[in-house]
């Protein structure tokens, strides 16, 4: 199978208003390759038009009793089993962003993280918790301007956020710090400020104890 070919021709679909022929597509490619990111981000578009529409693909797709089957695979500790039900399970009900990120959590417990950002990062916009894990989840894979939208977008949705806006300004002082733009930072500080001890505080960890 030629993933990028199948992947080109859902977004195409996609962009065309063929959700229900893209949402096929990209879940023949995960079926095949269960942590493609662009697969995961194009589905997950997809099921969010087709649950606007009040559409569900249950029938042609052939989803089964998935969240039964997600439950048995999350007790058996089958991570892949369970993420793939709980692929079905959305593909069931896309109207259910619940579901969505209920998926996306499963990928990114099997350890597909970047899949797992895919389909965070498409539900951002209308899910605040995915948001804030699309945020962390671009931010371990160095994504950091990505990560600050994220979190923003998780602020947007609940501006009393606290882990999203303690690590939106702990990101930002630490990208300032990195790239040296130190009148971006929400803070002044001393420009002959130790860096290493500067990003442990950004972190909010703990200064090493002496001789460590």
């Amino acid at each position: 199978m030629d993933l990028n070919k199948h992947l080109d021709r859902a977004e195409d679909a996609l962009n065309r208003g063929q959700s229900d022929f893209a949402a096929e597509l990209c879940d023949q490619v995960l079926d095949f390759a269960p942590g493609e990111a662009r697969a995961a981000e194009l589905l997950t578009r997809a099921l969010i038009k087709l649950g606007e529409g009040k559409k569900s693909l249950f029938g042609r797709l052939g989803a089964g009793p998935a969240g039964l089957a997600a439950g048995i695979s999350k007790l058996t500790r089958n991570a892949e089993g369970e993420a793939r039900s709980r692929r079905r399970a959305f593909i069931k009900n896309p109207q259910s962003l619940e579901k969505g990120f209920v998926w996306a959590d499963s990928l990114e417990r099997a350890g597909y993280a970047g899949a797992a950002l895919g389909a965070f990062g498409a539900l951002a916009e209308r899910h605040g918790e995915a948001a804030k894990r699309a945020g962390g989840l671009a931010a371990a894979q160095g994504e950091v301007d990505a990560a600050l939208d994220y979190y923003q977008k998780a602020l947007d949705a609940n501006p009393r956020d606290t882990e999203a806006m303690r690590a939106r300004k702990n990101l930002a002082a630490e990208q300032a710090l990195r790239t040296k733009r130190y009148e971006e930072a929400d803070s002044g500080f001393d420009l002959a400020v130790d860096p290493a001890a500067f990003l442990r505080a950004a972190r909010g960890e703990k200064e090493p104890e002496e001789g460590a």
